[in-house]
């Protein structure tokens, strides 16, 4: 039959039967979708459970980004319900942790006051009331008053570990001086590098370049001067910096090629000073 299918064959799907299947190929697919965020919100959640933060979660190559997890727990309830019971059961076992806007001036004095005591930056941005390590160097580079407060307190934290390495040495046992010496190294390289002004294996430099006290004390000028050359044709050299001195670059290079050519040799070209009274007269006055 002309324009139809042949007979016997089959018969070509009616438009409503295909967009039936297309419809239960996108709920599938939909369907497959929900269930890897419900599989990544539940890692996160064991995460959170365990002491961990939505950050350091989201860091890890399986995970999606946190942004995404977000946008999935602001559209999807029951996800966002599976985030708030894990969050809740976290803050009975670890406490609140607290949630930062911008720079806070007790957080920071607090944070401060830690360090100065001898722990660690990584020690106390491990504790759930204190922001994490890049949100303190943040701080740092935007607020020039809070990084001179940092630097101030790593040089206490800096004399907290000189002390205790004087306190290894002192009540190290017979058996312990091994792991004492290992200990002290570790805590000499750590302060030279907290406070290399006090502890560092380099004497702190006056103003003037000079260790010593007065004006000009100690002060030591080094002078360096480029000496010019031109090759003969028989392969000496002829030494012109006098009379390149203040030339052009392109006048000195022709004075080479004269030189290298045979128009010019040292009968023909001025004398050339003696190298000490040229070195001398570059002396500061």
């Amino acid at each position: 039959m002309e324009g139809g299918c042949a007979e016997g064959g089959p018969a070509e799907p009616s438009a409503e039967a295909l967009k039936k299947r297309t419809q239960r190929a996108r709920r599938a697919y939909e369907r497959r979708d929900y269930l890897r965020k419900v599989a990544a919100v539940q890692r996160l959640c064991r995460r959170l459970e365990a002491g961990g933060t939505v950050a350091d979660a989201c860091r890890e190559p399986t995970m999606p980004p946190r942004a995404t997890l977000m946008y999935w727990l602001a559209h999807e309830a029951e996800l966002r319900a599976m985030f708030e019971a894990a969050t809740a059961r976290a803050a009975e076992v670890f406490g609140p942790r607290r949630a930062y806007v911008g720079f806070d001036e007790a957080v920071a004095a607090e944070l401060l006051e830690r360090l100065a005591h001898g722990r660690s930056l990584a020690e106390v941005c491990e504790e759930r009331d204190m922001p994490t390590p890049v949100t303190v160097h943040r701080w740092r580079t935007e607020r020039p008053a809070f990084d001179a407060a940092y630097l101030q307190a790593r040089e206490a934290q800096a004399e907290r570990l000189f002390d205790l390495a004087w306190r290894i040495a002192c009540e190290a046992e017979e058996h312990e001086v091994k792991t004492a010496r290992l200990k002290i190294q570790a805590i000499r390289h750590r302060i030279a590098k907290l406070a290399p002004r006090v502890f560092g294996t380099q004497k702190a430099q006056a103003a003037d370049g000079g260790t010593g006290s007065g004006a000009g004390a100690g002060r030591k000028t080094t002078w360096f001067v480029a000496r010019r050359f031109g090759q003969t044709p028989d392969g000496r050299l002829l030494e012109i910096t006098d009379l390149v001195e203040g030339l052009p670059q392109a006048e000195i290079e022709a004075l080479k090629a004269d030189i290298r050519a045979g128009r010019k040799t040292a009968e023909t070209l001025p004398p050339t000073a003696d190298w000490l009274p040229y070195r001398e007269r570059l002396q500061p006055r």
